[in-house]
């Protein structure tokens, strides 16, 4: 199935098919060619910005079906931003502006942001060996020259790429045309639509969800993301870019929930997976203005302090670096509580296989969902990652980033069953920062005495891993999920179907509350039934009703709430709506054998006409026909 990226035209684009396997191949359809436009299938290791900017600049273009490389190009490709999420953070010209635009600190270094360029024509993603290879045959049949520098010999192989997209210009335009539709008609044609997903919270003790929390009461905030993004639509695996981290929080959740003496606790702790992070902050961003606004149970002065998960699944020598914000802490007050965040943290690393440590005090917040927050109110706050400047990810936002990136790994001859239960090394190291993060959780919210006994299960991680990275569609996903919901875990398969945000695929809004729901069945109170574990080796399960606090918050941009749509406050990403997705190759004759075909065809029609304008003058003498009877006088 190709995976497609717009523009593209409303009857779809047509090109001469040519392979370019080596860079030296773009040079005939750039130039050479003599039979443009050219409709490009690229080798994936080619990908680039460099190349995408040279086909970009010229009319002998018509599309470009790029094909998956395997493995990942060693030389790492982001097609992200160097700054991800620029402008919208915490840093500006306004407030540290030493620190703003990644001044100092390019995160992303890999990053192209070719997932911001605006190109002419369609670009399919071919992720199918099989199709790639019927594409090059024929080329190889009818495109190949048969002499060096000789033009190619009629019928040539051809591709047509239909993808078009109704919206236009801009979210502005977009949007106000939608809007004038929807006043105004009564069978509304919609172009476009704002990225709109759920972040998900639940809580250590029971929140009443339609209630507010007192004022005067804390809580431990602790949050990830659970989106990724890539150049093509549908595909965005995000192994260390989100993946790692929310399994992380998950098992986290699951160590603290068993943990002795959990629910008497004096402080509660609430965790949140924001949805839409990598479009500039959507679910931080929304949840901080229902909190504004007291649309949420809480306020910002009900956080007594944040912990964030970033990347954590390259660590080298096992080390996670604990940032935070240098602005904010020239408050000493909030300085203290930070500083007390940080000792609690290298406490609970104690006798992990987890080293801390604490990057210049000078340095600013990696792109994190706490920024949204800092924004707001000055908040404790720490955020964990891998990485103490750059990412160590090279293939950030990209269809790269998958589980052997974050070197997932599973002996020959495992059945797929048996995968899921195998626990990884990845697991196993996952696992020891959930058993820091819920220990620390554990100390903060004010557990005393030893935390030795709270431990994540890196069953349940390596379960989770194999879920979210290569086959969503298992025995123990299949558990978690109410009976009419099976469905869209889609086909058995060992593909990487961690959504995109947004995607076509809700594996992460259904696989990830059902997990929540699992863990504290005691909560104020939400009602599911799943379909439950398998019964011993029959096809039946076992089913049962699951009560919880999950909840469901939407992670809708507060622009399209206000109808900024020209907001630079908060993020006004839209997606155009669209009807057909189709590729197909195809023979095409020469323009003088069409020319050709065409003069025939009307000069046979023009024929057919003189010969029906003669046989209906003279039908009368041809087929003998009786004269028409005179007028009758009366």
């Amino acid at each position: 199935m190709p995976i497609f990226r717009p523009p593209a035209s409303l009857s779809g684009d047509t090109g001469v098919i040519h392979v370019v396997e080596k860079e030296e191949d773009l040079e005939w359809a750039l130039s050479k060619g003599p039979h443009p436009p050219y409709m490009i299938l690229l080798n994936g290791s080619l990908f680039s910005r460099e190349i995408l900017m040279q086909l970009k600049g010229t009319s002998r273009i018509s599309g470009l079906a790029v094909a998956a490389a395997s493995p990942a190009p060693s030389q790492g490709f982001s097609p992200g931003l160097k700054c991800p999420n620029d402008g919208f953070g915490l840093y500006s010209e306004q407030h540290g502006p030493e620190y703003a635009h990644c001044n100092g600190s390019i995160w992303n270094p890999w990053g192209s942001g070719v997932s911001y360029e605006d190109f002419p024509f369609p670009i399919f993603l071919l992720q199918d060996a099989n199709e790639t290879e019927v594409i090059k045959e024929c080329f190889r049949a009818h495109n190949v020259p048969a002499a060096a520098g000789a033009a190619p010999r009629f019928p040539l192989c051809a591709m047509q790429l239909q993808s078009h997209m109704h919206a236009a210009a801009s979210t502005v335009t977009c949007m106000r045309r939608s809007s004038l539709q929807s006043t105004f008609s009564i069978n509304p044609e919609i172009v476009c639509d704002p990225l709109l997903d759920y972040n998900v919270w639940s809580s250590l003790k029971p929140i009443n969800a339609s209630g507010k929390v007192e004022p005067e009461q804390r809580l431990i905030l602790a949050a990830t993301r659970v989106d990724s993004h890539s150049f093509f639509w549908n595909v965005a695996p995000g192994a260390e870019a989100a993946v790692g981290s929310f399994v992380s929080l998950l098992a986290a959740a699951q160590a603290l929930q068993a943990a002795p003496g959990a629910l008497q606790l004096p402080r509660n702790v609430l965790f949140v997976f924001f949805q839409g992070e990598t479009f500039d902050y959507i679910g931080s961003s929304r949840l901080v203005f229902d909190m504004e606004q007291e649309k949420f149970p809480l306020r910002l002065e009900n956080i007594g302090a944040f912990l964030e998960l970033g990347q954590v699944s390259l660590r080298n020598d096992s080390v996670l670096w604990m940032h935070t914000d240098p602005i904010s802490r020239q408050n000493q007050s909030v300085d203290s509580q930070v500083q007390n965040l940080l000792d609690v943290l290298l406490s609970s690393s104690s006798g992990s296989n987890v080293s801390l440590q604490e990057p210049e005090n000078s340095q600013p917040l990696p792109p994190s969902s706490f920024q949204r927050f800092l924004r707001s109110r000055n908040i404790p706050g720490v955020v964990l990652s891998d990485h103490r400047t750059a990412f160590h990810n090279r293939y950030f936002q990209s269809i790269y980033d998958t589980a052997e990136n974050i070197r997932m790994s599973y002996p020959e001859g495992l059945t797929p069953e048996e995968r899921l239960e195998f626990v990884t090394d990845t697991a196993k190291a996952l696992a020891e920062v959930s058993t820091l993060l819920a220990r620390a959780l554990f100390s903060l919210a004010g557990g005393t005495g030893s935390t030795e006994s709270i431990k994540a299960d890196p069953k349940t991680v390596t379960r989770l891993l194999y879920g979210f990275l290569l086959n969503s569609n298992n025995s123990w996903f299949q558990s978690l999920i109410k009976p009419d919901q099976k469905g869209i875990l889609g086909e058995a398969t060992l593909e990487s179907n961690i959504p995109a945000f947004p995607a076509g695929i809700p594996t992460f809004p259904t696989v990830i509350p059902a997990f929540l729901f699992s863990l504290a069945p005691s909560q104020l109170f939400e009602y599911w039934w799943v379909q439950g574990p398998l019964q011993g080796n029959s096809s039946s399960r076992a089913p049962g009703c699951v009560r919880s606090g999950v909840r469901l918050s939407p992670a809708l941009s507060p622009a399209f709430e206000l109808r900024r749509w020209d907001s630079r406050e908060f993020s006004t990403w839209t997606e155009s709506r669209w009807k057909d997705i189709r590729a197909r190759i195809f023979l095409v004759a020469s323009r003088e054998l069409e020319l050709l075909t065409l003069s025939l065809g009307v000069l046979v029609l023009l024929l057919s006409l003189l010969c029906t304008f003669l046989i209906n003058a003279k039908a009368s003498l041809l087929f003998g026909l009786p004269a028409p009877p005179g007028s009758s006088g009366y």
